[in-house]
């Protein structure tokens, strides 16, 4: 799993440029869910292939159900069913990897949009 460690760690990096505070990562839907209850993010960046038997839909599913806040997904999966399911969850944003900084800034700035009322 040091790939997506590092990948991770690559994404907080762009996140940074971008302007945006990371306030944790977790690799499973239980520590995820946590996270999401204990720092209260205002958007939650959800891969959807996760460590353990849950995967991010049903962590983000649970996050919203709980907390309220929506995720934008990433993945290198983006068959029709994976999006469905997705979907349910009302993200922000689905952004296939491997993704760009331009694709990651757009989809973030609609949400900060939705969040503060002007999208």
């Amino acid at each position: 799993r040091r790939d997506e460690s590092l990948a991770a760690m690559a994404l907080e990096e762009v996140l940074g440029m971008l302007g945006f505070a990371v306030v944790g990562i977790e690799d499973n839907a239980d520590a995820a869910i946590a996270a999401a209850e204990r720092l209260h993010p205002d958007i939650v960046m959800m891969d959807i292939r996760l460590l353990g038997p849950r995967d991010g839909i049903e962590a983000a599913a649970v996050i919203r159900q709980r907390t309220g806040i929506r995720c934008i997904f990433t993945s290198a999966f983006g068959d029709p069913e994976t999006r469905h399911r997705a979907a349910e969850c009302e993200p922000f944003g689905f952004i296939r990897k491997p993704y760009f900084p331009a694709e990651l800034q757009r989809a973030l700035g609609h949400a900060v949009e939705l969040l503060t009322g002007r999208g």
